[in-house]
């Protein structure tokens, strides 16, 4: 009876039960240290490392798919000439279309403009102006220029805004100046000529520019601006160049959509089933998606109301 009593008393104790455990690892321990050799402690030392690298690669990774506040925070003080967001007071963010109209498989810039008309929204549709190019240089076929053309000319029409995303999708860092400059002046005359002139689109407000692949560097930036473009990226982009499915990108775009934020999807052939998906429920949040343009417009507006 007294040692089922001291048991009972022992095991009720958790500073005692706690030195067990303690007492039992550390010997667990001592026994495996001496037991591992010289090469053992190597592969588990390997091996740590290699978790710790995994980790920091999947919180890179997250923080990407995510265009976290703080990254996005940085990124801006690195480069506050690149527009990631516009802050706004106003319920409003800028969708924006990459890709448009697409030269390796069909283009859904017609269906994508029926979408946006169902639901009045207007966007920001970065142009590569390369179909409009001849056949031996990359382009279209003059029957499908034609008719790409008159889509865009359509958008236009519509309230759309076209911005320039250069003149075919190849990385704009791993061009020499020259050839950045060629792609960049191909894009402006074609955005320009939609436009209704060279006069009408230098008169623009504000005209936008994306470089290919999202990557930039001084020369790029000082080129934009040289021809009046302010170089935009986003902030809000569901990596749809590698997910197809509306599954993933409509539940993205319609939690990661934020008054401010810039919203990027591409020129693909889910891109449609997406926006039918996403953009009824931004609505039903009461947000609503307009241009670059008026996006940086709200900021004005949202200014002036304060000031009054």
């Amino acid at each position: 009876k007294t040692a089922k009593a001291v048991t009972r008393k022992a095991c009720g104790s958790w500073r005692v039960l706690a030195a067990a455990a303690a007492t039992i690892c550390s010997t667990a321990a001592a026994v495996l240290g001496a037991s591992l050799t010289e090469t053992a402690l190597d592969d588990l030392a390997l091996a740590a490392v290699a978790a710790l690298l995994a980790a920091a690669a999947l919180l890179l990774a997250v923080t990407a798919y995510l265009q976290a506040d703080w990254a996005v925070d940085a990124i801006e003080r690195y480069a506050p000439e690149v527009v990631w967001r516009i802050p706004t007071r106003q319920p409003l963010a800028a969708l924006t279309i990459d890709e448009i109209p697409l030269l390796d498989s069909p283009s859904s810039l017609e269906e994508i403009l029926d979408i946006l008309g169902e639901h009045e929204v207007r966007a920001t549709l970065f142009v590569m102006s390369g179909f409009d190019a001849d056949v031996a240089e990359g382009g279209m076929e003059p029957g499908s220029r034609a008719r790409y053309r008159a889509l865009l000319s359509r958008a236009v029409a519509e309230g759309h805004e076209l911005g320039n995303h250069m003149q075919f999708d190849r990385p704009a860092i791993a061009m020499t100046p020259e050839e950045f400059d060629g792609s960049l002046h191909h894009c402006d005359v074609l955005l320009a000529d939609l436009a209704g002139g060279e006069k009408a689109w230098r008169d623009r407000p504000r005209r936008w520019f994306r470089p290919a692949s999202a990557m930039w560097d001084g020369h790029m930036l000082a080129a934009a601006r040289e021809l009046g473009y302010t170089t935009v990226i986003a902030n809000c982009f569901p990596f749809d160049t590698g997910s197809a499915t509306r599954c993933l990108n409509a539940p993205y775009l319609t939690r990661r959509a934020r008054p401010g934020a810039v919203v990027i999807v591409h020129d693909r052939w889910h891109t449609p089933a997406t926006l039918r998906q996403a953009l009824p429920l931004i609505a039903k949040r009461g947000l609503q998606l307009g241009t670059l343009s008026e996006l940086h417009s709200s900021v004005s507006r949202t200014r002036v109301q304060s000031a009054s």
